[in-house]
């Protein structure tokens, strides 16, 4: 894997019940770039992102994060990764704040005074800082999304996994994701893999893009190159 990937996988295959949901995928994943895996639902797209972070097992094939085996060498990663869920799966029974921060309370990461302190800054860096106190209930939608990411931000990943942030949003809403993820993309050091099934959210964000049919990747490229595919690649989007 080259110096410039941080997370790669070869030949991943995986299947429930003799149904083939990923089908022999390979793909770089470039440090730095916000990747998008644009496809339909039922896909696998969110296979793929549980598997890239160990919450499902692959069949078959290897992720390699920053050079090595996902799997055999847990111990010797360096990098970190978080995920940011489709459902926000923010805590109804604590405030934002505490969902911000429950990673490093529960691991008794640091002060609880310096937590607080991180947590308040990214809440302030995405747009949200007046929520701190608000209960997950008296969220907006777009609201809940941004915590769940502030909540993702709080270890300082090196790699940012989204299942299908603007799912249920309106357009408004996702624009401001659509701003968020690019606003951390320029003050980050932080790659991003994004799944969609938005084409127009897809190509506001993506450096690259990899669509997936059929438990294959049909095409991976930029922007452009996407645009210029197949117009039976595009057009169920």
């Amino acid at each position: 894997m080259s110096s410039n990937n941080c997370i790669s996988i070869n030949n991943i295959s995986k299947s429930f019940s003799g149904k083939v949901v990923l089908d022999s995928l390979s793909c770089d994943f470039i440090k730095n770039q916000t990747h998008v895996i644009l496809g339909k639902s039922g896909t696998g797209k969110s296979v793929l992102l549980k598997i890239l972070i160990g919450l499902i097992e692959a069949d078959s094939g290897e992720v390699l994060i920053d050079g090595e085996n996902s799997q055999s060498d847990k111990e010797e990663q360096t990098l970190k990764m978080s995920y940011v869920f489709q459902t926000a799966a923010l805590l109804n029974s604590l405030n934002v704040l505490d969902n911000v921060t429950i990673f490093l309370d529960e691991h008794d990461i640091g002060e609880k005074e310096d937590r607080i302190l991180k947590a308040s800054k990214i809440l302030n860096e995405l747009g949200v800082q007046d929520t701190a106190d608000k209960m997950p209930s008296e969220l907006s939608g777009g609201m809940r999304k941004r915590v769940a990411i502030a909540r993702s931000l709080i270890i300082s990943p090196d790699i940012l996994l989204y299942d299908e942030p603007t799912a249920e949003l309106d357009r408004i809403n996702t624009k401001i994701i659509s701003r968020t993820i690019k606003q951390l993309k320029m003050e980050k050091d932080i790659t991003q893999i994004v799944v969609t099934h938005d084409i127009d959210f897809a190509f506001s964000i993506a450096d690259k893009i990899s669509i997936l049919d059929d438990g294959k990747f049909v095409t991976t490229g930029d922007i452009d190159t996407i645009k210029q595919s197949n117009n039976e690649i595009l057009e169920p989007f």
